[in-house]
């Protein structure tokens, strides 16, 4: 079986990596991250903190352009060009196309993130060589630390985009719930504490309504926001390793559960 699936996730893969937008994203990534190398000489001061937010912020708009375009786009096409029935008519079953799918997209985004780490890297290293005074709280570990967080969310977003595939036969609707996803999944913590602070100051209670609707995002969508560890990075703040091991844990529980409930669906799913 593992063999497959490995088989199917390898294709996947070679498929992605012929994508040409996979280039492109990549060419303006490392356009982003020249630029932030020039737009820190502009900064009188916190010069690390500068570098840090622009090579990590260019490396995750990278990836999410990567997640939610290439490799939704990759699913979408097994159902318009009717390659599906093709894998599905040999001795793969559905679940095991989803696990497949699943790790092949993860291969492209593994690779992905490698390159553009490197380059992030680079891009701070320079800045580094050029104004090493500004440097000295910084520290490379926290910063590969937060390349590491930033892998992991899109590792569950990844999962979130296979996912909405199962069921969803537009590509379209894919993105928008993925990248509905996305957004609260980043907020919501910050919603639910500006909330519970507005109430907390104005003396009004929070409407029982919403409340109930914050506690189900809260429980229902992965919170994104535990993988975020710039401002660690930018500030070379310490991240303990029982905090790392709670995001790596947290992470790999949340794309078990959503390739479960992916391959549930999938299995009841007509393909007309």
């Amino acid at each position: 079986m593992m063999q497959r699936i490995w088989a199917l996730a390898l294709l996947t893969f070679k498929e992605g990596m012929r994508d040409r937008a996979l280039y492109g994203i990549f060419l303006f990534s490392l356009m982003v991250m020249a630029l932030g190398f020039v737009v820190v000489g502009f900064f009188m001061r916190e010069l690390s903190k500068v570098a840090s937010d622009f090579n990590l912020s260019a490396l995750t708009f990278g990836g999410l352009l990567l997640t939610l375009f290439v490799n939704n786009q990759l699913l979408a096409k097994d159902i318009d060009k009717r390659t599906i029935y093709i894998v599905l008519s040999r001795p793969y079953g559905r679940g095991e196309y989803i696990v497949s799918k699943y790790l092949g997209l993860m291969l492209l985004t593994s690779a992905a993130i490698f390159m553009l780490a490197v380059c992030a890297s680079a891009g701070v290293g320079l800045s580094y060589l050029r104004y090493p005074a500004y440097f000295e709280s910084f520290s490379f570990k926290i910063f590969l630390l937060a390349i590491f967080g930033e892998f992991l969310m899109l590792a569950v977003l990844n999962a979130v985009v296979v996912f909405f595939a199962s069921f969803s036969s537009s590509a379209f609707l894919t993105l928008l719930f993925s990248t509905a996803v996305y957004i609260v999944g980043e907020t919501i913590e910050t919603v639910v504490r500006f909330l519970k602070t507005q109430a907390q100051s104005t003396e009004v209670p929070m409407a029982a309504a919403v409340e109930a609707l914050l506690n189900v995002c809260r429980y229902i969508i992965p919170n994104l926001s535990v993988f975020d560890l710039k401002v660690q990075a930018a500030h070379g703040m310490a991240v303990s390793l029982s905090y790392v091991l709670f995001i790596t844990f947290y992470g790999m529980a949340s794309v078990l559960v959503l390739l479960f409930l992916a391959s549930q669906i999938f299995k009841g799913r007509e393909l007309g």
